[in-house]
């Protein structure tokens, strides 16, 4: 599935087209498709070229900016959107990790069920005593 061209057709670049760096003229900002898979602007000062990522176009500022001084052939096929081990689950401290072979991890557990029991016995100490001075 590609880039719809109705969207293709409104994207424009954002550095040309925001605030202080607008463009001047009436379409500022428009941008060719290269190879199915880069937007670049045809704005002839500012060579910035955005990616499309797994059919989405990445329309950051910081992105088109990191390919501004790549020429067209030399762009390489711009990846997956999200990277494996970007997201990677942080490595836990060995307390909290079901590696351990029962460890301190049962060791955990073991304070928090004895917790638990000693508020029950003294929660059930304490509704027998009020009990018994009402009787």
């Amino acid at each position: 599935m590609a880039v719809a061209q109705d969207l293709l057709d409104i994207l424009r670049c954002p550095y040309c087209v925001s605030g202080p760096t607008r463009k001047p003229g009436q379409d500022p900002g428009r941008l060719a498709l290269v190879r199915g898979t880069w937007l670049i602007c045809e704005e002839p000062d500012c060579g910035r070229k955005y990616p499309i990522k797994e059919d989405i176009p990445v329309m950051l500022i910081e992105e088109g900016d990191k390919w501004i001084d790549t020429a067209i052939e030399e762009l390489p096929e711009p990846g997956k959107l999200v990277e494996p081990g970007m997201f990677s689950q942080p490595e836990l401290p060995p307390v909290f990790s079901s590696a351990q072979e029962g460890g301190s991890r049962g060791l955990l557990l073991g304070i928090a069920v004895g917790m638990f029991v000693a508020f029950l016995v003294i929660g059930g100490l304490i509704w027998l005593r009020r009990g018994r001075r009402h009787a």
